[in-house]
């Protein structure tokens, strides 16, 4: 999981929302009359946009996929109609996400079984249903618009293919709203809940792994020094902003990443 920085709400979404501020998601979604469904489309776009085409949560690329294979999570369920906010209209609520293992069409979507490979929204919407998650999940997990830009908070094991919490970066960092004695505590329940180490992700993060060292085998014959490879793969991966698995990249490339990072004066 990596920051993400929202931009202004679309124009489309405050002008439904004035008209109809007692309106769920699935009223605007759904509404051709008064601007709804375009309401709808846009805040999908913006928030894509805003993420430059990734998930919010695992960090595959959504901008490239199918439509219905995009999805506008509502990091606090929209089912909550509880209190005074809005959850389902509420911009500050809204993130792009994938379809966290739910769409199965290939035979190697398919090999891969449910629910233990459901992640994202998906597995933390099976985690509210099933009563493992409160739907006030605020503090419960990680929001990516609180997730700081440095220091990195998550670690990435080889041989595991999974993530898990940088005690030393989390010692650092303090998250408003933090249920958990720790800021590693909250990283390692964040993990579990969207299920960012489930056999479906840890299979993509080994094939990126496996395309790192084909690159560094290629400078390596090349007698490239170790520290203008990693300046070199830095460059290869970081051009594009912002990669696909952005966060195992930034832990695999380790001080030259998190250099970079600070060069460019990333933010999310």
């Amino acid at each position: 999981m990596k920051r993400v920085c929202k931009g202004s709400p679309p124009q489309s979404l405050g002008v439904f929302v004035a008209a109809n501020p007692e309106a769920t998601w699935e009223d605007m979604s759904y509404d051709n009359t008064q601007g709804g469904a375009r309401a709808a489309h846009d805040c999908r776009d913006k928030t894509i946009d805003d993420q430059n085409g990734l998930c919010a949560y695992c960090e595959q690329t959504v901008s490239s996929l199918a439509p219905m294979r995009r999805r506008l999570e509502h990091f606090h369920p929209k089912s909550d109609k509880s209190g005074a906010v809005n959850w389902g209209l509420d911009w500050g609520n809204m993130l792009a996400a994938c379809d966290g293992g739910s769409w199965r069409v290939t035979d190697e979507e398919k090999s891969y079984p449910l629910p233990g490979n459901l992640s994202c929204d998906e597995h933390k919407n099976h985690m509210v249903i099933t009563g493992k998650l409160s739907i006030e999940c605020e503090g419960r997990l990680l929001n990516p618009l609180d997730a700081p830009a440095f220091p990195n908070v998550f670690l990435f094991e080889k041989g595991t293919w999974h993530l898990k919490p940088n005690e030393a970066a989390c010692a650092c960092v303090e998250i408003p709203g933090n249920v958990f004695q720790t800021t590693a505590e909250l990283v390692s329940q964040t993990i579990s809940i969207l299920n960012l180490n489930c056999d479906r992700l840890a299979d993509r993060r080994k094939l990126l792994v496996w395309n790192i060292e084909r690159n560094k085998k290629t400078l390596r014959d090349k007698n490239i020094p170790h520290t203008e490879m990693q300046e070199k793969l830095v460059q290869r991966y970081f051009t594009k902003k912002w990669p696909e698995f952005f966060t195992t990249l930034r832990c695999l490339l380790g001080d030259t990443a998190e250099d970079f990072l600070a060069s460019i004066e990333y933010r999310g």
